[in-house]
């Protein structure tokens, strides 16, 4: 007899109640002021490749790799993007857009712990440790689909009458970002794991259909490029190293906790180990991978907290719980603020100064322009790691100081910069006869003499 027979349908536990309150934190951050720098080049792409009808194989946003070879991983998402833009008149289908597909994930979250624990109470507590694992990273850049897509495979994966769907879910997410190869080798590793040989067709057509995308073989060499970018993705935040014990690897630390006191109480076999351990030295190798790691986990965490909760009082009938409910799903939309963009971390005033002339700023800013005045306005530097590479290290040598600014302006005619207040830089450009022709919301605009 399952937990919800046993507590009858009139009755509910605070176990129950819990379940909906990651709905308020996806509201609020759904309704939270565009930060996303990567998500505002995507949309400009998709809008280039909705006029061109192709994909996207060189780079048409900046100067210092203007033509370059790259393959935009995201095209099925940037079409997507560039449609909703067209279709609502700007950036006001986001919030939407960003809460179905979060809504969806988390959805997903919750089943896979509620089969693989059979209980609650097991259930309302990994949705509480992927509330506080995910939050940060729920923006609407394409990797927000990578989720709901892992958390769907797991799903096909594990309900054997669905497993014709997994090749389709990956040539999906093949088309939307580049960490489609997780999921490969979570598929691999759970196939290992379980020696479902039966299942080996289904994971090399999963494999198969991940190279049917636009881009073909292209997708090896994306992630060819994805490899040899690594040295230089450590320049970026999301891509260090994570603390142990900050609020986003946390869960995966409690995680492992519980996965251990299930281990202790048989709840789990040694084959699991070929899961969890790879997944698990993933979330130590980057602050961006602790979501997918902490996705993959999702099954042993869950099986380890089997029979949680059993003897749990019944204290809310169906009317208290019903109001809650209610309250949870509708309160949220009166806490959020109004979506909009961030004006401490985007020149939203200073963007239309600029000239259509090569200009000089950093990687945020340059994910910015590329969506309010790209391509026409092309930009010195954006977070596409795959594409500048080594660029990004001069980049961040430059800002600091440590490498000569003159050659390079000179290298790209650039006569114009946007920086934000407090760099050094102004004062270097200043003392070099450069005068500053307009100040707001914390960004100096500063042209040559």
């Amino acid at each position: 007899m399952s937990e919800v027979e046993a507590e009858g349908p009139r009755r509910f536990t605070l176990a129950h109640l819990i379940l909906l309150v990651p709905w308020v934190a996806l509201v609020i951050d759904a309704w939270s002021s565009i930060t996303d720098n990567s998500f505002l080049w995507h949309v400009r792409a998709g809008t280039l490749q909705i006029e061109g009808v192709r994909v996207l194989t060189a780079d048409p946003f900046s100067f210092t790799a203007g033509g370059e070879a790259w393959l935009t991983q995201s095209w099925l998402a940037e079409l997507l993007y560039g449609w909703l833009e067209d279709i609502s008149g700007g950036l006001g289908f986001v919030p939407w857009l960003l809460l179905a597909i979060t809504g969806l994930t988390f959805l997903g979250i919750g089943l896979i712990a509620y089969k693989a624990s059979g209980s609650v109470l097991a259930t309302s507590v990994v949705l509480i440790l992927s509330t506080v694992s995910l939050i940060s990273f729920l923006v609407p850049r394409p990797v927000v689909f990578s989720y709901l897509l892992f958390v769907l495979a797991i799903l096909a994966w594990e309900r054997p009458r669905s497993r014709w769907s997994i090749p389709f879910v990956f040539w999906v997410w093949a088309s939307v970002h580049g960490s489609f190869f997780i999921g490969l080798a979570y598929i691999g590793l759970r196939l290992l794991s379980k020696r479902e040989w039966r299942a080996m067709p289904t994971a090399i057509a999963a494999g198969v259909a991940t190279l049917l995308t636009a881009h073909g073989l292209g997708v090896i060499q994306m992630l060819l490029d994805f490899a040899a970018a690594r040295p230089y993705l450590g320049l970026l935040t999301e891509w260090r190293t994570p603390e142990l014990l900050s609020p986003v690897f946390l869960p995966v630390f409690i995680g492992v906790v519980i996965i251990i006191y299930g281990a202790m109480r048989q709840r789990l076999v040694p084959l699991d180990l070929l899961v969890i351990v790879p997944f698990f030295a993933l979330a130590l190798t980057a602050l961006r991978s602790v979501p997918p790691a902490w996705i993959a986990l999702l099954i042993p965490v869950g099986a380890a907290m089997t029979g949680w909760g059993r003897s749990l009082p019944r204290r809310f009938g169906q009317g208290p719980a019903l109001i809650f409910a209610l309250a949870v799903l509708v309160i949220p939309f009166f806490l959020a603020e109004g979506s909009g963009f961030d004006d401490d971390r985007f020149p939203t005033s200073l963007a239309a100064e600029l000239d259509e002339a090569p200009v000089f700023h950093d990687d945020v800013v340059g994910g910015y322009l590329i969506w309010a005045r790209g391509p026409a306005l092309q930009v010195y530097i954006d977070d596409r790691a795959e594409l500048f590479q080594e660029r990004i290290e001069q980049f961040v040598e430059i800002r600091n100081g440590r490498e000569p600014w003159e050659a390079e302006f000179q290298r790209f005619d650039i006569d114009q910069a946007l920086l934000r207040e407090g760099e050094p830089m102004i004062d270097w450009l200043t003392e070099a006869g450069w005068a500053s022709v307009a100040e707001e919301d914390g960004f100096v605009l500063l042209r040559s003499g």
